[in-house]
């Protein structure tokens, strides 16, 4: 019996020393697997929505008070309304639209506005825009009028010429982009759902 621990005691000695001894080799890379097969294609996705192209909403409220002067040499009354963001190369090539509210109505009417009376007589409440600066006018056959405007929201569309809808690189291609995409100008909402601006 002591003979038999004294043999099991050896040989795990020895196996021990073995092991600690011999450096591991690194085994072969076993050879690659089939590829799967494919699985079927799914259906497309819907294309996302054109993004806003940067388009820039304004609100005026409460408007300013009425300032006499003239316009298209005819006496009118003016506001006009600092826009830092309208840089000159901005004025030169964003286009601009602008809306008014009256008092009690929750309609934007669109710029250049006008309203004929019966007897022939008229009222226009129209804007102009240049480089820092948005003015609006109201006046009628007789000279200035005090249009009662509530608040103003005005619209800078810059072009895009790095991306966006499209290559749009002047007014008119805003305008034609509009156009071809049904876009009334003139009802707010239709602009405002295109621009995705509320």
């Amino acid at each position: 019996m002591k003979t038999l621990k004294q043999l099991f005691y050896y040989s795990f000695v020895m196996l021990a020393i073995l092991c600690t001894s011999c450096d591991a080799e690194d085994g072969m890379d076993g050879i690659d697997g089939i590829d799967g097969i494919n699985g079927e294609q799914g259906i497309p996705g819907q294309d996302g929505e054109d993004g806003n192209a940067n388009v820039i909403g304004v609100t005026v409220d409460p408007f300013p008070s009425w300032t006499e002067g003239i316009y298209l040499g005819q006496q009118a009354n003016f506001v006009e309304i600092d826009e830092p963001l309208l840089t000159e190369e901005m004025a030169d090539d964003a286009l601009v639209l602008a809306y008014f509210q009256l008092p009690n109505n929750d309609v934007w009417f669109p710029m250049t506005y006008a309203f004929v009376f019966d007897d022939g007589d008229n009222e226009i409440i129209t804007y102009t825009y240049g480089q820092d600066t948005i003015t609006v006018y109201a006046y009628d056959s007789a000279g200035p009028i005090n249009a009662a405007i509530l608040r103003i929201r005005y619209f800078i569309i810059p072009t895009n010429e790095a991306g966006g809808r499209a290559h749009l690189s002047s007014k008119e291609d805003i305008l034609q982009d509009l156009r071809d995409n049904k876009v009334n100008i003139n009802n707010y909402e239709e602009v405002t759902n295109y621009y995705n601006l509320q």
